[in-house]
């Protein structure tokens, strides 16, 4: 009996599938929501497909081509420039590429990026594929390369111009410039020379690193006992003794600081900018002030701090309830934005121009129920759930390959009268602009559109509908189309 059910089943999947295709052989619409909604408009020149409400998605128009079949692949193709990225199971896979510039991973073992400059003849360049092999290179085409994390000669990282390990710890060269350093089972034995530098690095027990006219520090049984002689090409020199982590000092003509069981209690002091600091212990109590800063914080209750950067404006914070709610504002030349946070649960953003006609955007969430955004556009954009706890930035995988899973109330308007509503999935949407007005209760749905005379209503894409198209008037029974009256030649405008 089961068996039976089952056949009948997929026969009749397979003849509503037939009916439907028959029923729209031209192919301008197929409307059999929630199993597929097509939808060509040759004047627009765009193309929308859905297959299982969003699950498969593809659209096309002048500007971009996109396809989704979500959670699994996102792929977008603009035809205005030369880009495109296809995104995997987001974050786990990406691929973006562009003139001179492509990414690819595949979290966690997998990473590529080739960026270059022909004109200047410089490449950046990073690959890995952990832990066996990791190649790259910065401003160079030598490329670098490392085997297992223990041989290699790796370019461009860790403030290095070059850096060889042969193998990796017994002896390590690197470079920076004329400055070159060669390390004996790495990290114990160390020393270098070049570019006015000197440094030497003996078992923890002792270590001096100097640069002619610039700096000249010391240490003993590393990391205990420090002694350092700073800023000796400048106005102002400074001294620094440490003895970690019990006493600290630093001085100069117009500065002093002292540190005691750091990090818990420092006091610092400067007379240029009438600088002063305690922090007594740390991080629970600090206050700080000098030109065009203010800080007082006794966390995790109250935190709040202004400071004045010239000449690009200034920024205040205010924290209570540490991580709980944050208030940040800024006043920059050409901006203005503010933040609140009440974590987790609400966030808010408000960003202006202070151009004549700015307009100002809003973020709005309200974690997990809902979410509001204004663009500068005029796009205006209400979401529930909004699942994702943290902000989704470029290239917004998280919203484009599972929010449309999750989402039960997506309604948005923009320019020229666009309005869009979604609830519940396939259940119910709404949409309409200055060209057509759709809405659709999940089999049923009605569709207008007043400037090419047209309108009609369906079920389940021609299982019964009733149409009429500049004066030519029809119905479907079954999917057969039965059609009465002449059609007006052209459009109506």
């Amino acid at each position: 009996m089961n068996l039976q059910r089952a056949r009948g089943v997929q026969n009749f999947i397979v003849f509503i599938c037939c009916m439907l295709f028959i029923g729209c052989s031209n192919m301008q619409e197929l409307d059999a929501w929630p199993f597929v909604y097509y939808e060509k408009d040759a004047e627009k020149q765009e193309t929308s497909l859905d297959i299982l409400t969003s699950f498969y998605s593809y659209r096309d128009n002048p500007k971009e081509t996109t396809y989704a079949f979500r959670p699994f692949y996102i792929g977008e193709f603009p035809k205005d420039k030369d880009f495109m990225q296809m995104m995997f199971l987001w974050p786990f896979g990406y691929w973006n590429s562009k003139p001179n510039d492509q990414k690819i991973w595949v979290l966690p073992f997998y990473y590529y990026r080739d960026i270059k400059n022909p004109e200047l003849g410089e490449r950046d360049f990073d690959w890995f594929f952990l832990p066996f092999i990791a190649a790259g290179g910065a401003d160079t085409y030598e490329g670098s390369y490392m085997y297992m994390t223990l041989w290699g000669n790796v370019k461009g990282l860790f403030g290095y111009d070059e850096i060889k390990a042969t193998p990796f710890p017994f002896y390590v060269q690197a470079r920076d410039g004329e400055y070159k350093t060669k390390a004996y089972m790495w990290p114990f034995f160390r020393f270098g020379e070049g570019g006015g530098k000197k440094f030497s690095f003996y078992c923890f027990v002792y270590s001096n690193y100097e640069k002619e006219g610039k700096f000249r520090r010391k240490s003993y049984m590393w990391p205990f006992i420090h002694y350092n002689e700073e800023d000796l090409d400048k106005k102002h020199p400074r001294t620094e003794f440490f003895f970690f982590p019990f006493y600290g000092q630093t001085k100069s003509d117009v500065s002093w600081s002292k540190m005691i069981l750091w990090p818990f209690f420092s006091f610092a002091a400067s007379t240029p900018d009438n600088y002063k600091e305690y922090n007594c212990p740390w991080p629970f109590f600090k206050y700080r002030t000098g030109k065009g800063l203010e800080e007082f914080r006794i966390w995790p209750f109250y935190w709040k701090a202004d400071r004045t950067i010239e000449p690009f404006g200034k920024e205040e914070d205010l924290v209570i309830l540490w991580p709980m709610y944050w208030h940040q504002k800024s006043d920059y030349l050409t901006y203005e934005k503010e933040s609140q946070y009440i974590l987790p649960f609400y966030w808010h953003h408000k960003r202006k121009g202070k151009e004549k006609d700015a307009v100002e955007t809003e973020k709005i969430k309200v974690w997990p129920f809902c979410s509001y955004e204004k663009k500068e556009d005029g796009t205006k954009q209400y979401q529930g759930l909004s699942l994702f706890w943290f902000e989704d930035y470029f290239p917004e995988g998280f919203k484009k390959a599972w929010q449309p899973l999750f989402t039960l109330f997506d309604y948005s308007t923009g320019p020229k009268g666009k309005e869009n509503l979604t609830m519940l999935g396939p259940l119910y949407q709404y949409k309409s602009n200055e060209d057509e007005y759709y809405q659709r209760f999940l089999f049923f749905s009605y569709k207008d559109k007043p400037k090419q005379d047209m309108s009609r209503f369906s079920v389940l894409g021609g299982l019964f509908e009733y149409k009429q198209d500049q004066g030519e008037k029809g119905i479907k029974i079954l999917y057969i189309p039965i059609t009465w009256g002449e059609k007006k030649e052209g459009k109506t405008k």
